[in-house]
């Protein structure tokens, strides 16, 4: 069941429910079996650095470990910046009411690169009108989303198309550096007189 956040529109609340869209629901998708010379399913196994160990899928994980190789759980662990000093930790979007007061321009939304792309529903099936009529009017509202608890959050926003789906978009600003001359290139002109006298043959190289 897809998890749900909580907004506020001006005195209006309303839950609404996130259905993630993804390539393999846009185009479909192929999964690939691999067998062996009897038509046995193959499983996939990680060769070790001994180049003769052989770890099954679900051998391996990632851990933490202190200065002292000790492993420490990730629950001990703590965010802090780049000179030791601690970071306040963000709660996750799904445990807060998102107040949407923040309209952006459209050339702020397409500075953004969008990674996710999220369907928004509710169990009521309509939005607030007021915020609806707004976001058909082209209107786009911009909020921080985290989705679990961290140190820095995604702008995400807020578009609808004229059949009234709402979409929430969630990316992060895009680097672009332009990169231009600040004098014209010269062209010089050939001297044609010199161009058609290298292009005569010499019989004396013969």
């Amino acid at each position: 069941m897809p998890r749900s956040l909580k907004f506020k529109y001006g005195d209006s609340e309303f839950d609404c429910a996130l259905n993630k869209v993804d390539r393999s629901k846009l185009y479909g998708s192929v999964d690939l079996e691999t067998r062996d010379h009897e038509g046995n399913r193959c499983g996939l196994a990680t060769l070790a650095n001994d180049g003769k160990t052989l770890i099954p899928y679900g051998g391996t994980a990632f851990g933490y470990v202190n200065d002292d190789g000790e492993w420490v759980e990730r629950s001990e662990l703590s965010p802090v910046d780049l000179s030791g000093e601690p970071l306040e930790v963000l709660p996750s979007s799904f445990d807060l009411t998102i107040e949407l007061d923040k309209k952006v321009s459209t050339d702020e939304f397409l500075n953004h690169s969008m990674r996710l792309c999220y369907a928004l529903g509710n169990d009521d099936g309509d939005f607030d009108d007021k915020l609806l009529a707004s976001l058909q009017d082209g209107d786009i509202y911009r909020f921080d989303f985290l989705y679990r608890e961290g140190v820095s959050a995604d702008p995400a926003f807020l578009i609808a198309t004229d059949d009234s789906q709402v979409w929430m978009l969630v990316g992060r600003p895009s680097s672009i550096d332009f990169v231009g001359l600040d004098q014209a290139a010269v062209c010089f002109g050939v001297n044609e007189s010199e161009d058609e006298e290298a292009d005569e043959f010499d019989f004396e190289m013969l």
